[in-house]
């Protein structure tokens, strides 16, 4: 489903205690998109992942940041 939004910034938050999944899972799921936005796109710098010591919930740290780069989002 990734690859149907690629060239668009893709930004995953992953808390440790979020029970979706394990971190392993999700990272190893991450690690696909990763590698078609860096490897075959060389859009790397437009794919990033946090991990945060959290449920699940809204993070907002870095994906903040990765808002304000990738869409022009004004800071407040």
């Amino acid at each position: 489903m990734a690859a149907l939004i690629a060239l668009r910034p893709f930004m995953v938050e992953r808390g440790h205690f979020d029970c979706v999944a394990p971190d392993e899972t999700v990272a190893y799921e991450f690690a696909k998109v990763y590698h078609l936005y860096n490897a075959r796109l060389g859009l790397g710098d437009r794919c990033t992942i946090e991990f945060f010591a959290g449920p699940h919930t809204i993070h907002g740290q870095k994906t903040f940041r990765f808002l304000h780069k990738h869409l022009n989002w004004p800071q407040p």
